[in-house]
C-alpha cells in the first residue's frame, strides 16, 4: 500500500482530476495546485514525496518553479510538457527535474514514470552503493582537486570551477558519477556500470534514469563553446574525453 504524497501543479483542471483519480486508485495521496504560487505554498506546508509539474503555468514558468523547489529539497520532480523541442527537456534537467512526460499522455505512462522515480529515490535513500568493491562516497577520495580540461573539481566542496571563474555545485549523484569518470579516465563506461554505481534500474524500459543523470552532469560541465567533457559513444556508453590531473 502506497502512502506517498504526490503534488500535481497544473492549470488544467481536467488533467489534475484525471491524474488524481488514477493515482488514488493506486493508493497515492494526491494534492492539487493550479498555479506555481499555490504549488509552492502546498509544497512548503505539506510532506511531499514527488511533484508532477507542468511546464507552462499561468503565473510562472515551470522551470522556475522547479528551481525554487530544488533550492530547498531533493524531492523527485516529473515535468509535464506540451512544448516540443529538446531545449525544454534539457532546461528541465538542468533545473533539477528527474524525468519528463509529454502531453497528451496516458495515465499509465505517468504512473510508470512515478513508480520508477520513487523506486530510484528509495534505493538511494536506503543505501548508495557503487559498483561492487569500489568506494564512491562523494568527497571521500584521496585527492583535493582534479583538473579536467578547463574545469577543476573540488570533491570536498562538491563543486566544479571553470578557469573563467564560474563555479557550479553538484548533487550527490553528480559527484558520484564524476568521481567514477575520473577514476576511469578515457575509458568507455557502459550503461550497466553506471546503473550499478547509482543503483538505477536499467531493465525498466520506461526509465530514463541514466540519461537524466548523464545529461545533468554534461550540461553543468559545458563551457562557452558548448563542448562536452563527457562524450556519448554510440552503442557503447560514455567517455570522459580529457586527461585528468589529480593533486
Amino acid at each position: 500500500m502506497n502512502n506517498e504524497h504526490i503534488l500535481i501543479i497544473d492549470d488544467e483542471a481536467g488533467i489534475r482530476q484525471l491524474v488524481k483519480i488514477f493515482l488514488e486508485r493506486h493508493h497515492y495521496v494526491v494534492l492539487e495546485a493550479s498555479t506555481g504560487k499555490e504549488g509552492l505554498e502546498i509544497f512548503i506546508q505539506e510532506k511531499i514525496d514527488l511533484v508532477v509539474l507542468d511546464l507552462m503555468l499561468p503565473d510562472a514558468y515551470g522551470i522556475d518553479i522547479c528551481k525554487k523547489i530544488r533550492e530547498q529539497s531533493e524531492v523527485p520532480i516529473i515535468m509535464l510538457t506540451a512544448v516540443q523541442g529538446e531545449t525544454n527537456i534539457v532546461l528541465g534537467f538542468e533545473a533539477g527535474a528527474d524525468d519528463y512526460v509529454e502531453k497528451p499522455f496516458s495515465p499509465h505512462v505517468l504512473l510508470s514514470r512515478i513508480q520508477a522515480v520513487l523506486k530510484r529515490r528509495r534505493a538511494v535513500e536506503k543505501k548508495e552503493i557503487p559498483e561492487a568493491g569500489e568506494d564512491h562516497t562523494p568527497g571521500k577520495v584521496t585527492y583535493q582537486k582534479a583538473v579536467l580540461g578547463q574545469w577543476i573539481y573540488f570533491p570536498a566542496e562538491k563543486c566544479v570551477k571553470h578557469l573563467s571563474g564560474k563555479m557550479v555545485f553538484l548533487t550527490k549523484n553528480e559527484c558520484l558519477l564524476l568521481e567514477f569518470f575520473i577514476k576511469h579516465e578515457q575509458e568507455i563506461l557502459n550503461r550497466d556500470r553506471i546503473s550499478m554505481l547509482l543503483r538505477l534500474d536499467i531493465d525498466d524500459p520506461e526509465s530514463r534514469a541514466i540519461d537524466v543523470q548523464i545529461s545533468r552532469l554534461r550540461n553543468k560541465l559545458k563551457d562557452k563553446s558548448n563542448n562536452n567533457l563527457i562524450k556519448a559513444i554510440r552503442n557503447k556508453g560514455y567517455l570522459l574525453s580529457v586527461p585528468v590531473r589529480l593533486s
